[in-house]
Formats: structure tokens, C-alpha cells, sequence
């Protein structure tokens, strides 16, 4: 079976040995905001087969058409990332993969799991093979990452030294008490100091959620202060103005007037959900960090913030 135009849509390395299950998406477009809302989209009611094989089959995939990212977007989490991402997605020719589940198994696997790849190469073919050409009118790839993926910044800049890099931020009292008020589904590390290490790179994650919060707040924007190199630094204020007037010609995306008008009207609504709904502001009056969170955030956050924010006017555009 010809697998060169099908796609990963998951990794296993639960048995010691990477597996990848391939899925026919050649007729569907990653349309939604996140990679995995597309396969649900795909998968429906009733799951086509998929196609397992071991690690060893992307390098002989890896000659079927297919794209290097344009520009990989790095983020610290509830800062807009997603609202960027569907904007750039609406440039015509651009293909936006979301925080790819078969990408972030991949990343967490066990170096021994890897059937002999380095760990540059084996993210080199998986995110190759997630840019494949599968309608003919892919010219640029923007791959948007989870948060926790900075943390292996320096790989991604290896594998791909020539792509664009967008790091997004917020001011982290603000993330921090947006992931309190909406707990995302990887607090449940803070059970689990291995997983939160690899992830995470936090050595001994608190049990309270509060300040197991800040602690991957301050991890993140510790990782996001080593990338070097051209880097375009965005903040959540910037929005979404930032998106057609500063990204996209860094990244290279030649924009017509339509085209901007075209991300304002989408910028109108809900970056999260796959249907267009109206965006609606949360309601004010969210209650502030209690004072030792927020003393804990002022000690270890905060100044990483304020480093990164004076560094926002130094990336050029891409020729």
C-alpha cells in the first residue's frame, strides 16, 4: 500500500517500540483550529482503517510531496496562539497543522523506542510527514505547537534551522489565573514528576494547582528566553493585529488586501471552536491571584516576561 499521501494520526511506544497509525486523509483539509478536531471530523461515526507500521516507514515516505514549516509558532498557553494560527490559516496556500498529537507522542517517547533514529531525524520525517501536499495547492506550512513543546525548542531549530520562528506570550499573572479558572488536562502531572519532567522539564512539580501553574509558567518562559537566532516575539495585546501586519510577512506570507480583510472578519469570532460563533468576552471581574500566587509569579515569572517583552523589536522579516 501506497501510504506517501496518507497521514500520521497517532504514535504509540507503549510496547518499547514506536508504532504510527496511518489514516487515508487525502479528500480532508485541516480546517479546524487543532489537529485532533480534524481526525474526529475524519474519523465520524464510523473510523475508515488505519494503517500501522513501525518508525523505520517515514524515511521512504519522506519523497512524496511535501512541505519543510514556513514558520514553527511556539506560545506559552492562553495567550492567542489558536486565534494566530486560524488567521494564518486563511491565507490562501497555507496549510496550518495544530498541536499534532502523533508530534507530541513522538516527542515523550523513550530514545530507545526510536528503531535507531536520532531524535532530530525522527521529528524531522514526523513533521514532514503531517506537511504532506495532498491537494497540490500547499505553499507554505505553519505548524503550531503545544505549549510545553519550547521546551525542545533547540531540536525543532536543528531539525528545521530555516523556518520562521513566532514566539507568543502573555503577561503570566493572566495565564496563570486563566489556567486556574480552566484547568487544562495536564495539571495531572503535578501527580506525576516523570511525565511533568519530560514535558515540562520541572524536577519536583507542587501538588497544589496554583503553584504547580506558575511553575510551568516560569517553564516555559525559561525555555522561550534560549531561543536564539531570528525570532519574532509576540505578546496577547498584539492581537490580532499582529497576525497580517507583523507574522505573516515575517514568516513570508504575501497578503493581499482581501486577504486582511478577509483575518479581520475571522478574528471576529471564537478561535477554539470549529464552527464560527461570534467571540464573547469572558466577564469581567475574574478574581484576582490570591497574594502568595501572585508574590510566587512577581519572583519567578515575571521577570522572564519582562526580558522577552524587550526583545519583541528585534526580528526583520523573511526575505
Amino acid at each position: 500500500m501506497d501510504l506517501g499521501q496518507w497521514t500520521p494520526v497517532a504514535v504509540s511506544a507503549d510496547a518499547g517500540a514506536a508504532s504510527i497509525d496511518w489514516g487515508d486523509l487525502r479528500k480532508v483539509r485541516f480546517a479546524e483550529p487543532f489537529f485532533h478536531q480534524t481526525i474526529e471530523r475524519w474519523a465520524g461515526d464510523n473510523p475508515p482503517p488505519l494503517v500501522r507500521t513501525g518508525l523505520s516507514a517515514l524515511a521512504p515516505l519522506d519523497s512524496a510531496p511535501s512541505l519543510d514549516p514556513a514558520a514553527l509558532i511556539f506560545h506559552v498557553s492562553r495567550c492567542g496562539s489558536t486565534l494566530l494560527s486560524r488567521l494564518l490559516g486563511a491565507v490562501p496556500g497555507t496549510l496550518v497543522v495544530s498541536e499534532p498529537a502523533p508530534l507530541n507522542a513522538l516527542l515523550l517517547a523513550d530514545p530507545a523506542a526510536l528503531d535507531g533514529h536520532p531524535a532530530v531525524e525522527a521529528l524531522r520525517l514526523m513533521v514532514r510527514a503531517l506537511g504532506r501536499q495532498r491537494f497540490g495547492d500547499e505553499r507554505s506550512y505553519v505548524l503550531k505547537l503545544s505549549s510545553w513543546n519550547v521546551t525542545h525548542q533547540a531540536l525543532f531549530r536543528r531539525a528545521f534551522p530555516e523556518a520562521a520562528v513566532v514566539w507568543l506570550m502573555r503577561a503570566p499573572e493572566d495565564v496563570v489565573g486563566s489556567l486556574i479558572a480552566d484547568p487544562p488536562g495536564w495539571l495531572g502531572l503535578r501527580h506525576d514528576p516523570a511525565a511533568a519532567r519530560a514535558a515540562f522539564g520541572i524536577g519536583e512539580p507542587a501538588s497544589d494547582i496554583a503553584t504547580f501553574c506558575v511553575q510551568i509558567v516560569t517553564a516555559l518562559l525559561e525555555a522561550a528566553s534560549g531561543i536564539d537566532g531570528s525570532v519574532l516575539f509576540l505578546d496577547y495585546a498584539d492581537l490580532p493585529e499582529a497576525a497580517w501586519e507583523r507574522a505573516a510577512p515575517f514568516i513570508g506570507l504575501g497578503l493581499r488586501p482581501d486577504d486582511v480583510e478577509h483575518m479581520r472578519d475571522l478574528a471576529r469570532f471564537e478561535a477554539k471552536e470549529p464552527a464560527l460563533r461570534p467571540f464573547a468576552a469572558p466577564p469581567a471581574g475574574r478574581p484576582p491571584l490570591p497574594q502568595a500566587v501572585r508574590a510566587l509569579v512577581d519572583e519567578r515569572a515575571a521577570p522572564l516576561y519582562a526580558a522577552l517583552r524587550g526583545r519583541r523589536c528585534r526580528a526583520r522579516p523573511r526575505d
